[in-house]
């Protein structure tokens, strides 16, 4: 039973502590229904079965075989493996842009018989670059965006900036990686079935739009459900119900401290500036993920833009700080146990230079 529990807390970390922060801070202050985003909690259920109908007809992977076969180059074959994890993390989240392409990247590499593994730590850079640009992009975006109550036109006046410098520094890491001529012939998949492709497509279409304050969120989660019954139900099971619990643990742990005290204290304190707040976002990212870090700052400050940016800034540098990066790690240490230090230090190199450059550049243009 002990065994049972320790590893149920390993591999729910997160959970673990969102439900300890709530319960703890419920022993001292009366926790109310209202701190509840409930809206926040419908998209985030509408967009994970969304995206979990379209792993399982496996149009993702279909698309990057199409874009991968008709590369004439290894710099063409890495431009489209990161290009097409930069874009897609925008939509389906960073965690599932790595678990799409990473695999594939695994497999071109044993199909030519190349070291992939600074073109997976390059993806790993584009999926937490990428998703930085949209609110469905990764979780902490979802939230910030409903916490702070951003309108689509003022998320994305912050999050252009570090986009396109951080398109500048993917360009430079792609740029100076060997190039030789390579014919990849990867075999053809099937079409994903076009009804259910096109019925996701707007699925998708439909829930951005409801994160965008187009549609009404309510709407959008009954027309997915709906449809997800009719389709798949079984995709019901694919959901990830633990990050549902975690988010209603932060709410909740938020409402009870936001008006303490110490909250009052911070907000007039380090988090009551834009660059306390930013360095604050950047420095906790990287001790307990930026999801978190998100979460739990958003109570403490007024300063939205700076926090927007540091936490996603902040998923470059250690392993932990963006858990999709631990996802592409694990991926690969799979199958290259051996390169498993190598891959490490390369991949702290390139994330801590982007870190400094990117977050220092946003700073000084951003913040100052």
């Amino acid at each position: 039973m002990k065994e049972k529990i320790y590893a149920f807390v390993r591999r729910e970390t997160v959970l673990c502590a969102a439900v300890a922060l709530a319960a703890g801070s419920s022993l001292f202050y009366t926790p109310k229904a209202e701190y509840i985003d409930f809206d926040v909690l419908s998209i985030l259920l509408s967009l994970m079965l969304v995206v979990a109908g379209l792993k399982q007809i496996r149009f993702l992977d279909w698309a990057a075989v199409e874009l991968l076969n008709c590369c004439q180059s290894m710099r063409g074959v890495v431009l489209a493996l990161v290009g097409i994890t930069y874009v897609s993390s925008m939509f389906v989240t960073n965690d599932v842009a790595l678990i799409t392409f990473v695999p594939l990247a695994l497999v071109i590499g044993r199909t030519i018989k190349a070291d992939m593994a600074r073109v997976i730590i390059l993806q790993t850079l584009a999926a937490n670059l990428g998703s930085m640009l949209t609110p469905p992009g990764n979780p902490q975006n979802l939230f910030l965006y409903a916490h702070f109550d951003y309108t689509a036109a003022a998320f994305f006046k912050v999050m252009v900036l570090p986009c396109l410098l951080s398109l500048v520094y993917l360009g430079v890491l792609i740029w100076r990686r060997p190039n030789k001529p390579l014919s990849l012939s990867l075999e053809a998949m099937a079409m994903p079935p076009r009804v259910q492709t096109c019925l996701f497509l707007l699925l998708l279409g439909v829930n951005i739009g409801a994160v965008l304050h187009w549609l009404d969120k309510n709407i959008a989660l009954a027309v997915t459900v709906a449809a997800v019954l009719l389709v798949k139900r079984h995709l019901f099971k694919e959901v990830d119900y633990s990050l549902l619990v975690t988010f209603v643990g932060f709410f909740v742990f938020i409402g009870n401290i936001s008006h303490t005290g110490l909250a009052t204290w911070l907000r007039q304190s380090l988090l009551g500036t834009a660059t306390g707040t930013y360095l604050a976002g950047l420095g906790a990212s990287q001790l307990i993920s930026n999801v978190p870090a998100a979460m739990l700052l958003a109570g403490l400050t007024n300063e939205a833009d700076a926090l927007l940016l540091g936490v996603n800034i902040g998923g470059l540098g250690t392993l932990i700080a963006s858990m999709a990066s631990v996802i592409s790690y694990k991926l690969f240490v799979v199958e290259h146990p051996y390169q498993a230090g190598t891959y490490l230090r390369t991949f702290l190199y390139y994330n801590f230079a982007g870190l400094f450059l990117i977050g220092a550049l946003t700073w000084l243009i951003f913040i100052r």
